[in-house]
C-alpha cells in the first residue's frame, strides 16, 4: 500500500541521550555543522546538532501564526538533537517521541496494542471527530440522511458505549450464544467438537458461500469483485485462499512452533468458552483435540498457498473461468453452490453463469479439489476449522466470555486483516484504535465494515473541504509533472516507453478526498443513501432494541460484502471506486484501475494542515502522493497501462516497457531489493531479521521515487508559485531551513512504537519495510538531503554515489 499509511508498523530506535564526549569525536566533524556543547549531563557535555548559517532572502523571517506554531509543536515532539541527523535521521526526528511520549507514559500491553505511531493518532483524532459530528443526529428524524442515522445509530449502540469504559476487551455484549449455535446447527446439523453429528451429504461450499456473504468471514477461500486485469470496462471475481490467522511463515517453518503451539491454545479457549456459555461438557481434551486438528488444517492451507514474493506476477495469477469450465477444472468443489450462497438476493442464476471468475493461486484449489475428491481430510476437520473460524470473528458480539478470548488474544477481525481490493489496501496486523482512554474499535470496525458511513460523516464536517481538495489537487498536479521530468532523465529507458510512462500518469484516475459523485452537495443525500442501502435494516433494528449489537453488525457484515463486492457485479466497472472510507488515514494505488485516492482523513497532521507551510505538506501528503504515483511504476504497476489493464502480455509476463527498458528497470528494482536486504534493517534480535528487499521492493521504490518527486515540486512551488522567496521559518526551529523542514517532517510521519511481536509479524507480511528502514534507508539514497542537511560524503545519510540506488532519477 501506501505511505502509509497502511500504513505500516515500525522499530524502535534505541539511543543514548547522554554520552562521553570522547565517544562522539569522531561523529561530530561534519561538513557545515556548529558544535554547541552549552549542556550536560552528569557533568559531562552533551554535543547538540545546530545547522549551519543558510543565506536566502528570508533567513531571519519566523512566523508566529498559531498554524506555524502547531506544525512546530508536532516536529520538536520529536527532534533530538543530540542525535547527528546524518548518522541516524530517524532517531534525529523520532527520538524524543519515542522516549519521552510512547515508551514513559505508554503501556502496549496494558493497552492491548502491538503499535502506536503518529499514523494511529491521526486516525484517533479522526473518530473522535466523527463522534462529535454525530451529536447533532437524531436517529428518529428523516430530515437527516439515511447514512448518518445509520452511523449514529451503530455509535449509539449500548455496545459502543460500554467500549468506551471498557479499554481492555472490545465489547460486553448481551448473550447471543444460542443464537450462534443454532446458526452452526442449521448449517452443519451438529457441532463435532461437541460431539454431536454433522447432517449427511453437508455441502461444504454452500456452507462457505453463506458464512462469507453474511459473515464476511473466507473459510475454504475468500472472493471479491473488482476491475477485470484484462478489460477495464468489466468487473471480475477474484477467488484465493482463505486469510489466516498467522503469517504464512509462522505455519510452514519450523522456528516458528512456538507460534502455532500459541495458535492452537487461542483456539482451544474459544471453543472452552463457547462451550461453557452453553453448559456443554465435551469428552476429556475433546476440545484440546479439536483445536489441535483446525490449526493442522491451517497448516495444510498454508502450504497449499504461494508465498508473496511469488505473488507480485500477476499474469501467473489471472486464470480466468466461468462456472462451468471452473467446475471442469475443479470438478469437487460446487462453484455453482458456493457462487449461489455469495449472490444470493443479489443476482440471478443466469448472472452468475457469466461471470468471468479469476483463479488467482491454482495450485492451492488443485490442493483444495483434492481435500474433497479423495476425501484426504476427515469431514469432521473441515467442519471444525470452519465453524472456528467463523465463531472466532463473531466472538466480540457473542457473549462476554468469548468477547474476553478475542481480546485477550488479540483476535483481528477478517475484513480488517484481509484489506480491501485486489491489493489487500489497508490490511491490518493490529486489533484496535486505543490510546489515553479514548477507545475507538466501534467505529474502527464500523468504518471497515460501512465505509461511506463514516466517510460521509466526516467530510460533511469538514467546512474548508472545498478549498483543501483544491490545494491537493493542484500539489498532485506538480507532483506528477516532477515525475515525469524524473523519467525524461532516465538514460535506461528509451523515448517509446518514456512516452507510455507519461501517457500512464496523464491517464491517471485521480480521487481527491471523497466520492463526488456518490456523496453530492452533502444537502441532497439520495445518491449517498440509495448506495448504502444494504445497511437500512440498522435504524429498525436499533429502534425495537439498542442492544442488539450482535444483529447490528451482522447486517454491517453483510452489507459490506454485498455492497463493495458483490453487487457491482453487475455494474460497469468504474475507475474512480474509492475503495476504502475517506475517513480512513491512509492511501493507496490500485493497478487495475490505474487510480490514486487520498481520503480526506489523510489531510490532517503530521501529514498535511491547510495553514502549515508548503515544505510541511509537500514531505507530508505530497510525499504520499508521490509515493502512491509511484506504486504505478514499481515492479507491479509497470505490469498494467494506462486504463488498468495487463499490457503487452508474453507467457509469464507483461509490462509496457520494451526489452531493454525492463532490463534498466529490473536493475533499478534489484538495486533497491540487494540494499535493504543486505543492510539488515532494523537489526533486532532473536526471531526479528532483515526486512526482505524482495517482498518490500514495491514500497521501497513508491518511497524512494515519490519523496523525490514531491521534493523537487516542492521547489518548482517555491519558484514559480513564491517567485523564489523562500517560506517563512518555524518558530522554536528557527535554524532550520524550509528545504530541512521538508525532511524533517517526513522522518516525524513515520515516528512509531511498536512490540517485538508485531515488528516480527510485519516483517514476514507487509509489503512495508519498518518505518526506521523507510526513513534512513530512503534518505541515504536521496542526495538532495544530505545536501540540505551538510552532510560529510560517505556519511550514512549521504554515501558516495556508487553506495546508492538511483530509483527514478538519471543521475
Amino acid at each position: 500500500m501506501s505511505q502509509a499509511i497502511s500504513f505500516v508498523t515500525i522499530a524502535v530506535v534505541i539511543a543514548c541521550v547522554g554520552v562521553a564526549i570522547a565517544s562522539l569525536v569522531l561523529n561530530i566533524i561534519i561538513l557545515g555543522n556548529v558544535n554547541d556543547l552549552s549542556t550536560s549531563i552528569n557533568n559531562n557535555p552533551v554535543w547538540h546538532y545546530t545547522p549551519a548559517p543558510q543565506t536566502n532572502s528570508t533567513a531571519g523571517t519566523v512566523s508566529t501564526s498559531a498554524a506555524y506554531q502547531q506544525a512546530a509543536n508536532y516536529l520538536l515532539n520529536g527532534l533530538d538533537d543530540t542525535i547527528d541527523p546524518c548518522q541516524d535521521f530517524y532517531a534525529f526526528t523520532c527520538n524524543k517521541v519515542i522516549f519521552t511520549f510512547f515508551l514513559q507514559n505508554t503501556d502496549l500491553k496494558k493497552l492491548g496494542r502491538s503499535r502506536l505511531g503518529t499514523y494511529d493518532q491521526a486516525q484517533i483524532d479522526v473518530y473522535s471527530e466523527i463522534i462529535a459530528a454525530l451529536d447533532s443526529v437524531d436517529v428518529k428524524s428523516a430530515t437527516t440522511s439515511m447514512t448518518e442515522r445509520i452511523t449514529k445509530a451503530v455509535n449509539l449502540s449500548s455496545y459502543c458505549h460500554a467500549f468506551v469504559s471498557c479499554k481492555n476487551y472490545l465489547g460486553n455484549p448481551p448473550d447471543k450464544t444460542q443464537a450462534v449455535y443454532t446458526e452452526i446447527k442449521t448449517l452443519f446439523g451438529g457441532v463435532p467438537f461437541f460431539g454431536e453429528t454433522l447432517s449427511k451429504n453437508v455441502d461444504y461450499w454452500s456452507v462457505a458461500g453463506q458464512i462469507e456473504q453474511k459473515h464476511a468471514v473466507g473459510t475454504l477461500t475468500y472472493t471479491i469483485a473488482s476491475s477485470d486485469y484484462k478489460d477495464h470496462t468489466k468487473n471480475a471475481l477474484y477467488t484465493g485462499p482463505p486469510g489466516l490467522a498467522l503469517a504464512r511463515d509462522f505455519y510452514v517453518k519450523p522456528q516458528y512452533i512456538d507460534q502455532v503451539n500459541a495458535r492452537v491454545a487461542e483456539v482451544n479457549d474459544l471453543l472452552t468458552a463457547f462451550a461453557d456459555a452453553l453448559g456443554k461438557t465435551p469428552g476429556s481434551d475433546a476440545l484440546l483435540t479439536a483445536a489441535q486438528e483446525v490449526v493442522a488444517f491451517e497448516v495444510l492451507i498454508a502450504m497449499a498457498s504461494w508465498p508473496d514474493d511469488l505473488l507480485r506476477n500477476y499474469q501467473q495469477q489471472y486464470n480466468a473461468y466461468n462456472i462451468a469450465s471452473a467446475t471442469a477444472a475443479y470438478g469437487a468443489i460446487n462453484w455453482k453452490s458456493y457462487l449461489g450462497q455469495l449472490f444470493d438476493k443479489v443476482s440471478s442464476v443466469q448472472n452468475q453463469a457469466n461471470y468471468n471468475i479469476v483463479v488467482t493461486e491454482p495450485s492451492y484449489f488443485a490442493w483444495l479439489n483434492s481435500v474433497f475428491a479423495g476425501q484426504t481430510a476427515n469431514t469432521t476437520v473441515v467442519a471444525n476449522y470452519m465453524i472456528a473460524q467463523l465463531l472466532a470473528d463473531e466472538a466480540d458480539f457473542i457473549n462476554p466470555a468469548t468477547a474476553r478470548v478475542a481480546s485477550k488474544n488479540n483476535y483481528i477481525h477478517y475484513a480488517l486483516r484481509s484489506g480491501r481490493g485486489v491489493g489487500k489496501h489497508g490490511k491490518r496486523d493490529y486489533r484496535k484504535m486505543n490510546l489515553d482512554g479514548i477507545s475507538q474499535g466501534c467505529m474502527d470496525l464500523l468504518t471497515a465494515y460501512m465505509p461511506y458511513g463514516t466517510g460521509y460523516v466526516y467530510v460533511k464536517s469538514k467546512k474548508d473541504k472545498y478549498q483543501v481538495q483544491s490545494d491537493v489537487n493542484n500539489q498532485t498536479t506538480l507532483i506528477i509533472s516532477n515525475f515525469q521530468n524524473m523519467i525524461n532523465s532516465l538514460q535506461w529507458m528509451d523515448d517509446f516507453s518514456k512516452n507510455r510512462a507519461h501517457n500512464k500518469s496523464d491517464s491517471l484516475v485521480k480521487n481527491f478526498g471523497w466520492p463526488t459523485t456518490m456523496f453530492g452537495d452533502f444537502n441532497d443525500f439520495t445518491a449517498v443513501d440509495k448506495y448504502n442501502q444494504d445497511y437500512a435494516r440498522i435504524i429498525d433494528i436499533y429502534n425495537a432494541d439498542p442492544s442488539n449489537i450482535y444483529d447490528i453488525f451482522a447486517v454491517l457484515k453483510q452489507g459490506m460484502e454485498v455492497r463493495e463486492f458483490f453487487r457491482i457485479m453487475d455494474e460497469k466497472a468504474d475507475r474512480s471506486n474509492f475503495l476504502q472510507s475517506p475517513a480512513m488515514v491512509n492511501a493507496w494505488y490500485q493497478p487495475e484501475r490505474n487510480s490514486i485516492t487520498f481520503p480526506y482523513a489523510a489531510w490532517n497532521p503530521p501529514y498535511y494542515n491547510f495553514a502549515y507551510p508548503q515544505a510541511y505538506n509537500f514531505a507530508g501528503q505530497g510525499g504520499t502522493g508521490g509515493h502512491e504515483l509511484t506504486h504505478g511504476y514499481d515492479d507491479e504497476g509497470v505490469q498494467f497501462g494506462f486504463n488498468g489493464e495487463l499490457t503487452d502480455c508474453a507467457w509469464n509476463k507483461c509490462g509496457w516497457m520494451d526489452a531493454n527498458s525492463s532490463s534498466g528497470f529490473i536493475d533499478m528494482a534489484q538495486c533497491v531489493v540487494t540494499q535493504f536486504s543486505t543492510q539488515c534493517c532494523p537489526e533486532k534480535t532473536g526471531n526479528v531479521h532483515c526486512a526482505n528487499g524482495a517482498t518490500t521492493q514495491g514500497e521501497n521504490i513508491a518511497d524512494l521515487g515519490g519523496q523525490q518527486a514531491a521534493y523537487r515540486a516542492y521547489r518548482q512551488y517555491v519558484a514559480n508559485v513564491r517567485g523564489g522567496v523562500e517560506e517563512d521559518r518555524l518558530p522554536g526551529l528557527e535554524n532550520y531551513t524550509p528545504n530541512q523542514i521538508f525532511w524533517i517532517t517526513y522522518g516525524y510521519s513515520w515516528c512509531m512504537k511498536q512490540s517485538d511481536s508485531n515488528l516480527v509479524h510485519q516483517l514476514l507480511t507487509n509489503p512495508h519495510s519498518p518505518a526506521q528502514c523507510r526513513t534512513n534507508q530512503v534518505m541515504q539514497d536521496i542526495p538532495e538531503f544530505g545536501r540540505d542537511f551538510g552532510c560529510a560524503r560517505g556519511t550514512p545519510m549521504f554515501p558516495e554515489p556508487s553506495g546508492r540506488c538511483k530509483v527514478w532519477v538519471g543521475q
